[in-house]
């Protein structure tokens, strides 16, 4: 059963949420430019948990702003009492589970980073068609990317690795980075509440890396108008 917060707790947290949630309209695009006051890359994580990474990774890259995404109301709590107005600027929560419909609200070709940490395995084989990582849903993200965009999925499920990696691999479109996979963390890696929890149980993280690819036909563009400019 979860612990009733106290009244100082609540009112806490509805401050950093006029700081820090936004919300979207139907049909409305988010303007990043005007969300952060700056043209710096943005990262989206998808699935931000109790906040861990997001909190901490926007600390270390401070000239990128980061969205966290985040559905569980509790969750969206934990990440709102640990983000400071001075320290984290770069930082924005969205209440939105992103599907064909929502994924709208985010521009295309607009993401440096997508970050998917520790998504639900649904291990049964007749609860596979439930998990987030499909086709389908690899399309919008790579509309979402920026050419040569990160996607930086975790998981410590063996077969939904496997899943994961076996999705990529048949696509044109991403491209893998170093392999696509490491057991080793990658740098400056934030270890987050879940991923802790599973190791001790015995379970060792895989860490899948893909690069959006480069769509050689706007490449080919690109160099022809620079030099028709020279």
């Amino acid at each position: 059963m979860p612990r009733k917060l106290s009244e100082h707790v609540k009112g806490e947290i509805e401050e950093r949420r006029k700081i820090f949630q936004i919300s979207v309209k139907e049909n409305e695009i988010i303007n990043f430019e005007e969300l952060f006051g700056n043209d710096h890359p943005v990262h989206l994580e998808i699935g931000s948990g109790r906040g861990e990474f997001l909190v901490s990774q926007s600390l270390l890259e401070w000239k990128h702003n980061f969205v966290g995404v985040e559905v569980d109301s509790a969750r969206l709590g934990l990440i709102l009492r640990l983000l400071d107005e001075e320290k984290h600027s770069n930082v924005k929560v969205l209440d939105l589970f992103i599907d064909s419909k929502t994924v709208g609200h985010f521009p295309e070709n607009s993401l440096k980073k997508i970050h998917i940490i520790q998504p639900d395995p649904w291990p049964k084989r007749k609860h596979n068609n439930r998990r987030l990582i499909n086709h389908k849903f690899l399309d919008m993200l790579h509309k979402l990317l920026q050419e040569r965009g990160m996607l930086e999925i975790q998981t410590d499920h063996e077969d939904y690795g496997k899943w994961i990696l076996k999705h990529l691999n048949e696509r044109e479109d991403f491209v893998p980075v170093y392999g696509g996979v490491s057991r080793i963390p990658r740098h400056g890696h934030i270890v987050t509440y879940f991923e802790e929890k599973k190791m001790r149980e015995g379970f060792k993280p895989m860490y899948i890396t893909y690069r959006n690819k480069v769509n050689r036909e706007s490449l080919i563009v690109n160099r022809e108008s620079l030099i028709v400019s020279r």
